[in-house]
């Protein structure tokens, strides 16, 4: 029974020197926060080892996950743009159009009846240019409506 438990310590012993080689073998060498080292020109990971030390020692595939990942980015940022500007162009059509519609409405609106004038309204209106003539020498080459259009 003694040799049996002597044994058994033995067996113990073997295995925490063991286990402790392990580990005084794996602190030989710091790890970066990736959980790799570089060993010369390579890079030594462990199996746990994970991505995030860009221009470090990096478990193989990062670099290309990351690239991978940015065109995703790039295409996605791509489509948002043009959706933005799709939806700018629509936006900018249906205005145009309301305001086309708006403006036939007012239009329709603003046609007063339009009634003869007499011979007596007819000639205080000519009067009434003359004297705007008169003061505003300027305006008797423009056009009517642009005349209209100035006035308060």
């Amino acid at each position: 029974m003694k040799t049996m438990v002597t044994t058994l310590a033995l067996a113990a012993g073997l295995i925490v020197l063991a286990a402790g080689g392990r580990s005084a073998g794996a602190t030989k060498h710091p790890l970066n926060a990736c959980g790799c080292y570089a060993q010369g020109s390579s890079c030594i990971c462990e199996r746990k080892a994970k991505c995030g030390c860009p221009g470090e020692c990096e478990p193989k595939g990062c670099e290309e996950a990351r690239q991978k990942q940015l065109q995703k980015e790039i295409e996605a940022e791509t489509k948002k743009a043009k959706e933005a500007e799709q939806k700018a162009s629509e936006a900018a059509k249906d205005k145009d159009k309301d305001k086309a519609e708006d403006e036939e409405g007012k239009a329709a609106v603003k046609k007063p009846a339009v009634k003869p004038m007499t011979a007596a309204a007819k000639k205080q209106f000519k009067k009434l240019l003359e004297a705007y003539l008169a003061e505003h020498p300027e305006a008797q080459n423009k056009m009517l409506s642009e005349v209209h259009a100035e006035l308060p």
